[in-house]
């Protein structure tokens, strides 16, 4: 889909910071920037502002999206909202699923 970030930035929200949003485009970002934002504004609030202004009026490229991106990542932090990336998997290194499907061999029983 155009006009996505990618990963998405993930951000707390909400009256205790209980509501965890996926924020995945321009538009998102801009709708929290604007109306849901926790904090006062300050000079790294509004260029995440200007930078996903920018991405939303031009086309959708990837080097506006990332700078609108990298700008509402910097403002959440600075704002303490933003979200820990999840981890990409669980387990350890060199771990491998077990093909279930794979025969296994019959055990032979005396008697």
């Amino acid at each position: 889909m155009p006009g996505q970030f990618s990963p998405p930035v993930r951000v707390s929200l909400g009256r205790a910071g209980n509501v965890a949003h996926a924020v995945t485009s321009p538009e998102k970002a801009a709708e929290i920037l604007l109306t849901g934002w926790p904090v006062n504004w300050t000079s790294k609030h509004l260029a995440a502002r200007k930078a996903v202004l920018q991405a939303m009026e031009g086309a959708y490229t990837a080097a506006t999206l990332a700078r609108a991106r990298e700008a509402f990542a910097e403002a959440a932090d600075e704002a303490g909202i933003l979200l820990p990336e999840p981890p990409k998997s669980v387990a350890r290194k060199g771990f491998r699923t077990p093909d279930w499907n794979r025969r296994r061999p019959r055990i032979k029983r005396d008697g």
